[in-house]
C-alpha cells in the first residue's frame, strides 16, 4: 500500500457528509418531528464521526530477516543487472520497521488537503505499519538517515490528516443540527398545509413503530427513540420573537444598571414590572398575545392554557437556589420547544464570580443538555429537557444584572 496518497481525503470526507445529510433526509416524517432534536443531532455527530488516526512513533520498533529482492532494485554496482545468471531475485539483509498505531485504518490509504509530494510502501497488518530498509552496505548511518526521514514524512502527513479529520467532526453536530432544524421546519409546513384541508391522513402500511439501534463497526452508537405516532403540532414561540422578547428585557436591565439609585431596595415584583413595561408595549396588541404574570416574578405568554414563554426573575441566591429555579421553570412548560428565561438580579458586590457559577453550575443540572450561544457577557442561552418528557426540550435564557450595595 502506498502509505496517505492513494485517494484524496477530502472526497471521502465529503461523502461521509453527504451519507449523514441522506440519513435525515430519509428518516419517516412522524419519527424526526417526534424525537429529541438535540439527542438525534448528537446520534448523528457519533455516528458519523472519523475516529482520528494517530501513528505511536515513541513505540517503534524494529526487526531483522533475509528477504529475497528482485535484481531490478539492486544497485548497479552490485553487478546483478549484468550477471549472466539470470536470477529473478537474490537474498538480502532486511531491517522491518513496526509501527503501531490506533484510529481509523482506512485513513492510512488518504491525502491530507495540504501534503507533501511524498509517499512509500508499506504494509499494515492490525494496527501495526510495517516498512522495510534494506541493508545493503552495512551503513548504519545511512539506514538511520532514511528511516529517520521516511516516519519524519509520515509524521508530517499524518498531522495533516489529523487537521483535515478534526476539522471535519467538529463541524459535524452544527451541520447536523442546521440540516434537522431545517427538515423539521419544512415538515411542519407540510404538515400544517395538510391539517388545513381537514381531511384525515392515511398512514403508511407497516410502518415501524421505532427507532432501531444500529451498530456502526467500531463503535456503539444508539439512536435515540422516537415513534411513528402522528405528530401533534405544539404552538411554539418563534425563535425570531423570542430573541427580540430577550433583548427588550437584555436593555431594560442594562438600562435599569445605569441608575442604581433608583431601582435599589427593589423587590422582584417590582422590578419585574419595570421589565413588563417595555415588553407590554412592544406584544400587547400587535400579535395577539400578552404578557401577563402569574404569582410574584412571572413573567407568561398563554396559548391554549399551557405556558409557551415563562420569565423567572429572581435575586440571586446561589446554585443552589438557580437549580430550584431550573426546576420550577420546567415544571411551567408542556410543549414541545418551549421558551423560558430566568433573570437574575445581582446584589453581590462582584457580578464575575456569579457569571462563572452560572456557567459552571447549569450544566450540573440532571436535565441540562448544552449551552447553545453567548449573546452577552451576562447573557447566556441554554437548553434543558422537561423531566416530564425527555424527548421535549426547552430554551432557557439566563440573564442578569448587577444592582451592587451602595
Amino acid at each position: 500500500m502506498r502509505i496517505l496518497g492513494e485517494k484524496r481525503l477530502s472526497d471521502i470526507l465529503e461523502a461521509q457528509r453527504q451519507a449523514m445529510l441522506k440519513e435525515i433526509q430519509d428518516e419517516p416524517r412522524n419519527k424526526l418531528l417526534n424525537v429529541n432534536e438535540s439527542d438525534y443531532v448528537k446520534y448523528l455527530a457519533s455516528k458519523y464521526r472519523i475516529e482520528p488516526l494517530v501513528l505511536h512513533f515513541d513505540e517503534i520498533q524494529c526487526s531483522e530477516s533475509e528477504k529475497m529482492i528482485p535484481r531490478e532494485q539492486h544497485p548497479f554496482d552490485f553487478g546483478c543487472h549484468f550477471s549472466p545468471v539470470e536470477k529473478a531475485a537474490y537474498p538480502r539483509p532486511v531491517f522491518t520497521f513496526h509501527i503501531p498505531f490506533s484510529g481509523e485504518a482506512d485513513l492510512l490509504k488518504l491525502l491530507p488537503s495540504s501534503h507533501l509530494n511524498w509517499s512509500t510502501d508499506v504494509t499494515v497488518s492490525g494496527h501495526e505499519i510495517r516498512f522495510d530498509l534494506i541493508n545493503w552496505r552495512n551503513d548504519v548511518d545511512e539506514i538511520r538517515r532514511e528511516q529517520k526521514g521516511i516516519v519524519e514524512n509520515m509524521r508530517q502527513q499524518c498531522e495533516n490528516v489529523r487537521v483535515d479529520v478534526e476539522h471535519f467532526n467538529s463541524h459535524l453536530e452544527e451541520q447536523a443540527r442546521q440540516v434537522v432544524s431545517g427538515r423539521k421546519a419544512q415538515l411542519l409546513k407540510q404538515l400544517n398545509v395538510a391539517e388545513a384541508l381537514g381531511i384525515p391522513l392515511r398512514r403508511t402500511a407497516n410502518a415501524p413503530q421505532t427507532f432501531a439501534v444500529p451498530v456502526i463497526p467500531k463503535k456503539l452508537v444508539v439512536k435515540p427513540p422516537s415513534s411513528e405516532a402522528v405528530h401533534k403540532t405544539d404552538p411554539t414561540l418563534d425563535d425570531q420573537t423570542y430573541q427580540h422578547i430577550l433583548s427588550i428585557i437584555h436593555d431594560a436591565g442594562v438600562g435599569m444598571e445605569r441608575l442604581p439609585s433608583t431601582y435599589a431596595n427593589k423587590q422582584e415584583e417590582d422590578l419585574r414590572d419595570y421589565l413588563l413595561i417595555p415588553l407590554c408595549t412592544h406584544y400587547q396588541n400587535s400579535t395577539g398575545e400578552t404578557f401577563n404574570k402569574k404569582g410574584k416574578t412571572d413573567i407568561l405568554i398563554r396559548h391554549e392554557g399551557s405556558n409557551v414563554f415563562v420569565g423567572e426573575c429572581k435575586f440571586w441566591k446561589g446554585i443552589k437556589a438557580f437549580h430550584e429555579t431550573i426546576d420550577q421553570i420546567l415544571g411551567y412548560l408542556t410543549w414541545r420547544d418551549s421558551k423560558a428565561a430566568i433573570v437574575c438580579f445581582v446584589n453581590n458586590k462582584e457580578l464575575n464570580p456569579v457569571l462563572k457559577q452560572i456557567a459552571t453550575g447549569a450544566p450540573q443540572h440532571l436535565c441540562f443538555v448544552r449551552l447553545e450561544s453567548k449573546k452577552a457577557e451576562s447573557w447566556l442561552q441554554f437548553e434543558f429537557r422537561l423531566k416530564s418528557d425527555p424527548t421535549r426540550n426547552v430554551h432557557l435564557a439566563v440573564l442578569c444584572f448587577h444592582f451592587p450595595p451602595a
